[in-house]
């Protein structure tokens, strides 16, 4: 693969890296797909080899990345109805700084109104500020077991990406 395909399949894996950070848009599909395209165009066993490790590695993060921190989430005893609001929140968060021109702000936009709105529930739900912050740490300590899981994943399979092509380019 020429050096500018290589440089391509690389910022396509950096954007990939990047949406496991800011929960913006999902990792798997980016750096999956670009390891995928990379292993058609190499055509080498060890590419394939590469590409069956990210897959696996993706697929397991796209798993794990639910189920723990569901998990957390259950055993803290918050109900669904709480990561609902949560999540509307966060969308009211992502279109509020979208209309205020903050463009650079989504990904804060989104988590501030995850947080007021997780917080506000669970202050609903159990009328007690401590109950309700307890409450509202646990969500965010769930979401950055998700960040986590899913940029551990990215990196390992951008790791390997880059030790193959470093090692072949020799």
């Amino acid at each position: 693969m020429s050096l500018i395909g290589l440089i391509i399949i690389g910022l396509v894996i950096l954007v990939g890296i990047i949406g496991a950070v800011v929960q913006v848009w999902p990792s798997s599909p980016f750096i999956g797909g670009a390891i995928f395209v990379w292993a058609w165009m190499t055509g080498t066993g060890i590419a394939w080899t590469v590409f069956a490790i990210a897959a696996v590695l993706l697929g397991i993060a796209a798993i794990l990345k639910y189920v723990i921190p569901a998990r957390q989430i259950a055993k803290a005893g918050i109900p669904k109805s709480t990561l609902v609001w949560g999540g509307f929140g966060g969308l009211v968060g992502w279109f509020l700084s979208a209309l205020t021109g903050l463009v650079a702000a989504f990904p804060f936009g989104l988590l501030i109104g995850m947080v007021a709105a997780t917080y506000i529930a669970e202050y609903l739900r159990a009328t007690d500020k401590q109950t309700a912050t307890a409450s509202t740490l646990q969500v965010l300590k769930a979401f950055g077991w998700s960040v986590a899981i899913e940029l551990f994943a990215a990196l390992s399979s951008a790791t390997a990406w880059l030790a193959i092509v470093i090692v072949g380019a020799k």
